[in-house]
């Protein structure tokens, strides 16, 4: 584990909390114990701690660069940005390996407010949602102690962003079409209780809008109500474009130029109509795309061992 980067990251979580007696809290450890494991005096148990502080805080030990400037990190940053700060709600539906995940990842990691709440979803029942929306936000200690109904679950949570509206919270749910019907139905009353009050952006594959299409089209309980809630849009991620490709490869130690062109040539691409600014002014033209980012990123890690073994 990258120590020197998870420090960072607990700094970055210091000052979404406000304090390190929080983030030590969220750890489930004293503040001794992470003051002394950060100044790297923790001892012969200390990765088995870091371990512990990294599940705790969502870090992952991953060496790999996320390049924001190409087009599907700057389309998914700016439906952040606008839930957030017009409290709406916005759909991200589109293939597998598009980047949606490592986009919001990243913006989740790299707020220091703590209004950006993630959720990276399973096949969750109703109440399964409810506990993982809770433990983000409040605390699981909140469901200790007397049981408590899927409806009170749902106003804890509501109130927490309500009483929260001021710091302009946004929820982030990532593969939202895993969630079993009744999950997804609890979209409905929690835009109800949080109108006004709460931005949030639902992130799947294609399958999400499908199942929702599908859905209305069926007269499915709710479908209509959660299509309506996003605005019957579904956000499009037309994927990189050859120069996004080289500065993908760039910043992540791919320099030669010859290099780059190779993956550039191997990876799978589709021709889209796109809006090209000319010398005589807008133009539609197709371009070339790659859709497949972990494509991407296997071509550029292949070609990183070839260095390493060279």
């Amino acid at each position: 584990m990258n120590r020197n980067k998870l420090i960072q990251h607990i700094e970055l979580w210091k000052n979404k909390l406000g304090s390190y007696a929080k983030v030590a809290k969220k750890c489930g450890i004293n503040v001794g114990a992470l003051s002394t494991i950060m100044n790297g005096k923790y001892g012969a148990d200390e990765n088995k701690m870091l371990g512990k502080i990294a599940t705790a805080l969502d870090y992952k030990d991953i060496d790999w660069t996320i390049v924001k400037t190409i087009g599907n990190y700057r389309k998914i940053a700016q439906a952040v940005e606008d839930a957030q700060k017009e409290k709406m709600w916005f759909a991200v539906s589109n293939k597998a390996g598009s980047g949606k995940t490592g986009t919001l990842e990243d913006i989740y990691n790299q707020d220091t407010t703590g209004s950006v709440v993630f959720i990276q979803a399973e096949e969750w029942s109703a109440r399964q949602f409810l506990t993982q929306l809770i433990s983000k936000t409040i605390g699981i200690s909140t469901l200790k102690g007397k049981y408590k109904t899927n409806g009170e679950l749902l106003e804890i949570a509501c109130n927490f962003f309500n009483e929260q509206a001021f710091n302009h919270p946004v929820l982030l749910i990532d593969e939202a079409d895993k969630l079993k019907p009744a999950a997804l139905r609890l979209l409905i009353p929690l835009f109800n209780k949080t109108e006004d009050r709460l931005g949030v952006v639902i992130s799947g594959t294609e399958n999400l809008q499908k199942e929702i299409k599908r859905g209305v089209r069926l007269a499915k309980k709710g479908y209509d109500e959660i299509e309506s809630r996003i605005g019957r849009t579904y956000i499009e991620l037309k994927g990189a474009i050859e120069k996004e490709v080289y500065q993908i490869c760039e910043a992540n130690g791919i320099t030669d130029e010859l290099t780059q062109i190779s993956i550039w040539s191997e990876v799978e691409k589709v021709k889209k109509p796109t809006m090209v600014r000319t010398k005589t002014g807008e133009k539609e033209l197709f371009v070339e795309y790659a859709e497949d980012f972990r494509r991407i990123k296997r071509l550029i890690k292949r070609e990183l061992l070839k260095q390493k073994r060279a």
